[in-house]
């Protein structure tokens, strides 16, 4: 029986497709979005259920019911793509959501799900389908999604996806299939193509280009390993060249096995505007020669009117003809002006492929490789997955944990992004460098395990002893991985990976437990190389690594000598952040082995008890306070069980970093530990020990209720401390006196304590003090509108700082570049400012952070002339503390337009508590009273605050800036009817002003340093991004 085309709906339907692939691609009638919808719906329409329905069971209809079927879903997806461009979206979802529930791996079909419910505003429910396809594709078949579907994914997180629809038949839909000379395939990468990626490879391709139009045929090999960024960076090229007049075409390899012969070349030549002979496709598969002949017909066409380029992307995957297709057109075309970039994975270089690079070298000018972005790329893609600012030390350590791969920093810049730091591994990084593992020769990945758990630079010796291999054996597979460019080797030719990621990745996929005992063994070599444990920092602390890591319950105990001996080192040494992590992982050792049982032997508990003090301590100093206050509250507790008024009183002592009022801030208090500090010091015999604990007695004292009964503590403190010689305790006792000097004439005094603090605390060689020290000269110098005194003593005492680890100064000093801004009326940089002090002083474990972040809003609302955008925070604020906060509350309530409720709370806190912000309260009162013409408040107001004529308002706290003194006391002299007064007083502001402004600049240089250092140098940061 013969039968034509039509007769059958199979043959019909394929036949309607080959029809409309042909006018797809065509050069000069292409379809439209409509034109497109009919052709696809009319193919479509030949199917009545599934193919070979009838036979479900037949061996000889599977293969063709699996082909038919492909081709079916293919064709729904291309009529989804012209529904979405001619606007047919509820269509689209309804669709296109069976069709993904139905095969949930095509990719196509989620990326049209997707941005249909993000058109119609189901933005949850796009992110929602993108996820499901990326964790089906993880864990049926261990990768990733493609390009497209992140594209998609970073565009709908940016809101910045674009619609486009086609209403007629004269509209173009060249952003969603290009024609020829657009440059960028659809589905591929086309986020990363700024001109910040790869300059110097980008200016090579140029370059190549231009030899092309002069001399004829030029291939280059354009290699990096998986996610470098390869695709990204040649369709930029390309876009480039076509904006110059290039006629451009790309074609990737096929990804499965039983792709026709040089199938990317057909793609190639479909883009180009060319096909091979009909009456050649109809009779099967078209060889090499064919499509050969047809490619360099079409180029020799096109380059009459301009020049040609082609990229073949993952020619890692080119399979025999594919490559004689290469060579064929190198020969053919050799002095036409086309240019050939083949995009290659460098570790996955195949025989052939090898070959033909030999064949054709002559026409091939050079190998381009793209080993990691640099800090600008690496930028640039921070900003595309919505990280608006990023400081530059984040940058420098983001671009050093991901070697420039620009995969690696987009996924590690979305976990920045969701979670503010970088602790962990997101799974597409990890499955990307394990599969990448797992294609090398059996034996690679165990030796790179050891690798990862020794956790730093090894010899081949030491390697060898880990991992059992022998060392010939081990050469070979250590060579095998550093071709992959998986290890390098530093400058003493030791082994390690070649970033930290593979190092993560390699860590990770080690069993838990096996990873324990590797880390056990790791430990027994060394201590069988070194029977003294290390005496110096790098020895003792890779000891203590690898005992937190690999001790159990049993060998705990001995895990724990090792473990404190590094957190002493780095104690003695001032690192701060290291010291914390060793002293934590020493507590969780005690944990391990049982000793904060009550069974527990009294050594054992006594030993517990130790550890925790000084991991209190360690993270006072490390600026963690919340958690150091936690830490202590639980030694006091185990201190109690012991009976002993001695371990009391170490429990209650053991805070000796330096405290400065806003950071050591518990409100509420928890009296339990002031009722302990009462007690114990009504027992304590020793004046030395009852010193120490009158400073802490002092720092548990909330001022305001008990700032007289404070001082004097803090007065006995310092006389027994300055008899005892003992120059810490000196320093800690000056610290308590200035923290209990409040009122009016607080800053005079503290310039006397400083001076004193200074001085003892370089004799005690205390980078903390001395950072305290120069931070209370600053404030003084900042009520005294001295600014160049104010900035050499913030500048000392960041380096002292940032010395001794002190992030607690640190945090302060942060705002200090804030309110230099907003002096110089830059308000939205010191927004900007206040953003990295709020996060900055959060760090520091403060209870109270949203009265932190309170201070930059005031203090924007204020320089923008409107405090009512604050107002709700502000009365929530004032329900909580209304005595410290009504004044403020009053003039916010004001600039709301609320002058009668304003009024009310006005008179009702008729008095401005006298305490750490007496001055600044004062001043919001005095506004108010200005604002709802309070005359007799007003009188009150101008006597308080005459005498701090000549400064700004706030600025004494280096934080904060409400405007000149002078200007509010020309108000306030107004309203009493003293104009000739006011009028002075506003010639004394402007001056003022003027003054300031003219000091900036002159201290420009030294401000930017101040700015440079508050922005990159606590070692929290690096703590959190490590």
């Amino acid at each position: 029986m013969r039968l034509d085309a039509g007769s059958v709906d199979a043959w019909r339907f394929e036949e309607l497709l080959r029809l409309y692939q042909l006018k797809a691609h065509s050069v000069n009638d292409r379809p439209t979005a409509g034109e497109r919808y009919r052709m696809l719906d009319e193919a479509l329409n030949c199917w009545r259920g599934n193919a070979f329905e009838s036979f479900p069971g037949a061996s000889w209809a599977t293969a063709e019911v699996t082909r038919l079927t492909d081709l079916r879903i293919s064709a729904t997806e291309m009529r989804a793509e012209a529904a979405l461009e001619l606007g047919r979206v509820g269509e689209v979802i309804a669709v296109m959501r069976q069709q993904v529930e139905e095969n949930p791996g095509r990719e196509e079909s989620a990326r049209l799900l997707a941005s249909a419910q993000y058109r119609v505003g189901q933005q949850v429910e796009a992110l929602a389908t993108l996820r499901r396809t990326r964790e089906f594709l993880r864990s049926e078949f261990g990768i990733d999604p493609g390009q497209r579907l992140n594209d998609l994914e970073s565009a709908i997180l940016n809101q910045s996806l674009e619609f486009h629809r086609d209403v007629g038949a004269e509209d173009s839909i060249s952003l969603r299939n290009p024609q020829v000379g657009a440059g960028i395939r659809p589905g591929r990468a086309t986020v990363a193509t700024a001109a910040a990626f790869y300059p110097r490879q980008r200016a090579a391709i140029q370059a190549t280009a231009t030899e092309t139009r002069a001399d004829g045929l030029r291939v280059i090999w354009l290699m990096g390993e998986s996610g470098t960024g390869k695709t990204a960076l040649v369709a930029g090229v390309l876009g480039g060249l076509a904006a110059e007049g290039w006629t451009t075409a790309s074609g990737q390899c096929p990804e499965i096995d039983g792709a026709p012969p040089a199938w990317v070349w057909t793609e190639i030549l479909a883009e180009l505007g060319g096909a091979p002979d009909p009456a050649e496709s109809r009779q099967g598969p078209i060889d090499p020669f064919t499509i050969a002949q047809a490619v360099a017909s079409r180029c020799r066409e096109l380059a009459g009117g301009g020049p040609v380029a082609i990229v073949l992307e993952d020619a890692h995957r080119a399979e025999a003809a594919t490559l004689q297709v290469l060579r064929q057109l190198a020969t053919w075309l050799h002095r036409e002006p086309v240019l050939i970039v083949m995009t290659v994975r460098g570790s996955e270089l195949t025989p052939l492929l090898r070959a033909t690079e030999a064949a054709i070298a002559d026409r091939t000018t050079e190998r381009v490789q793209l080993s990691g972005l640099d800090l600008a790329g690496t930028r640039e893609i921070t900003r595309q997955v919505g990280l608006a600012s990023i400081d530059d030390e984040t940058l420098r350590v983001l671009h050093r944990r991901t070697g420039g791969n620009p995969l690696f920093i987009r996924e590690l810049s979305k976990l920045l992004a969701a979670r503010g730091d970088l602790i962990g591994l997101p799974e597409s990084i990890r499955a990307v460098l394990i599969e990448r593992i797992e294609r090398l020769p059996a034996g690679v990945l165990a030796v790179l395990q050891h690798l990862a758990v020794w956790g730093r630079a090894v010899d081949i010796d030491t390697l060898a002893d880990l991992s059992g291999v022998p060392e010939e054996s081990l050469v070979d597979l250590i060579d095998t991985a550093a071709a992959a460019d998986l290890v390098t080797f530093d400058g003493c030719g030791r082994i390690m990976p070649d970033h930290p990621l593979i190092q993560d990745s390699v860590y990770d996929s080690i069993p838990p437990l096996r990873r324990s005992r590797m880390h056990w063994n790791a430990l027994a070599l060394m201590e069988s190389r070194e029977p003294g444990g290390g005496a110096d920092l790098r020895e003792a602390t890779a000891l203590a690594y690898h005992s937190a890591r690999g001790a159990t319950r049993t060998t705990a105990p001995h895990a724990l000598k090792h473990v404190t001996a590094a957190a002493r080192i780095c104690d003695s040494l001032g690192m701060r952040g290291d010291a914390t992590r060793w002293w934590r992982a020493a507590v969780g050792l005690h944990e391990l082995a049982d000793h904060t049982m009550s069974s527990a032997a009294r050594a054992e508990r006594e030993s517990l008890l130790d550890t925790l003090c000084a991991f209190t301590n360690a993270l006072a100093l490390d600026g963690r306070v919340r958690a150091a206050r936690a830490v202590q509250e639980r030694a006091l507790g185990l201190a109690e069980s012991l009976s002993g008024h001695d371990q009391v009183v170490r429990a209650l002592t053991c805070w000796r970093a330096p405290v400065v009022h806003g950071i050591r801030d518990w409100y509420p208090r928890d009296s339990r530990v002031h009722d302990a500090l009462v007690s114990a010091i009504a027992r304590e015999n020793s004046r030395h020990d009852e010193a120490w604990l009158l400073v802490a007695l002092v720092f548990e004292t909330p001022l305001g209720v008990g700032t007289d009964s404070a001082r004097e503590r803090a007065a006995r403190a310092l006389e027994t401390a300055q008899c005892s010689g003992d120059l810490e305790l000196v320093c800690a006792a000056l610290n308590a006196a200035a923290y209990t000097t409040v009122g009016s004439a607080r800053l005079d005094r503290w310039r006397v304590l400083a001076d004193e603090l200074l001085r003892v605390s370089l004799d005690a060689r205390s980078l903390d003090y001395q950072a305290l020290a120069h931070y209370m000269r600053f404030r003084v110098a900042c009520r005294d509108v001295d600014l160049a005194e104010a900035s050499r003593h913030a500048v000392r005492a960041l380096e002292c700082a940032i010395r001794g680890e002190s992030q607690q100064l640190l945090g302060q000093l942060v705002a200090f570049p804030a309110v230099v801004r907003v002096l110089r009326g830059e308000v939205s940089a010191a927004e900007s400012d206040y953003r990295r002090f709020g996060a900055a002083m959060a760090r520091t474990g403060i209870t109270d952070e949203e009265a932190i972040r309170m201070t930059g809003a005031i203090t924007i609302a204020w320089a923008r002339g409107d405090l009512s955008v604050v107002l709700n925070r502000v009365a929530r604020w004032f329900v909580a503390e209304p005595e410290l906060i009504a004044q403020f509350y009053v003039l916010a309530l004001i600039h709301a337009g609320d002058p009668v409720r304003a009024r009310a709370i006005f008179h009702e806190y008729d008095r401005v508590a006298d305490g750490f912000y007496w001055q600044l309260m004062s001043a919001f009162r005095a506004y108010a009273a200005v604002a709802l013409g309070e005359v007799r408040a007003a009188g009150e107001m101008y006597d308080a605050l005459r005498p701090h004529s000549g400064t700004f308002i706030g600025f004494d706290s280096g934080a904060t800036t409400f405007g000149p003194m002078d200007n509010l006391l020309a108000d306030l002299a107004e309203v009493r009817g003293d104009a000739e007064t006011a009028a002075a007083l506003r010639a004394d502001a402007e001056t003022l002003v003027i003054d300031v402004r003219r000091s900036l600049d002159s201290l420009a240089p030294l401000l930017d340093s101040i700015d440079d250092m508050c922005g990159g140098s606590t070692s929290d940061k690096s703590e959190r991004l490590r």
